[in-house]
């Protein structure tokens, strides 16, 4: 700041407060208000009327930040393991059914999930669910010695290139 104005920036900050106050001096020189009464919260602030120019020397300075949004986040889990059912013979009698999958997920930096299930290519295949969430899927088992896998991917609503799959397999009972 240039000092020549500092006197001057006085001189209009005092006449602003004797003209807020309902106060004058004799001998003070008169000074037009160029700033209106803004209540925030408890506080009153002034800020510059928009119907007059401000001058430059005492604009209040604005400093801005780019901020970037952050990039989207998955996680997604098995909250329970699935089981494939067991059938019963006439040498072993025994039978359960299976019992089902539940994968749960989180996403950040997007509004909600798209949902895949053996379709790991096809974004949203199961639908579009919110940020957070967790289901409770049926496990087809396949009636032969092994193994069945299925795959769950859960992408950031949107965002087609942010995903994470998982595989959960179960033995299957023939």
């Amino acid at each position: 700041m240039r000092t020549g104005h500092l006197p001057r920036l006085i001189i209009a900050l005092a006449g602003l407060c004797l003209a807020g106050c309902g106060a004058t001096q004799a001998g003070s020189p008169a000074v037009e208000s160029t700033t209106t009464p803004v209540s925030v919260g408890t506080t009153t602030s002034t800020r510059p009327s928009a119907d007059k120019p401000v001058d430059q020397t005492t604009r209040p300075s604005s400093h801005t930040s780019a901020t970037s949004k952050p990039a989207p986040t998955v996680s997604i889990s098995v909250v329970r393991q699935p089981t494939c059912p067991v059938h019963g013979t006439p040498d072993a009698p025994f039978s359960s059914p299976g019992t089902d999958v539940i994968i749960s997920w989180k996403v950040t930096g997007a509004s909600g999930a798209a949902v895949a299930v053996d379709n790991p290519n096809i974004y949203g295949a199961y639908g579009m669910y919110d940020a957070t969430g967790q289901l409770t899927l049926a496990f087809g088992c396949s009636g032969t010695t092994g193994k069945t896998t299925h795959t769950y991917t859960v992408w950031s609503a949107g965002v087609k290139d942010v995903s994470k799959t998982i595989s959960v397999s179960a033995t299957n009972n023939p």
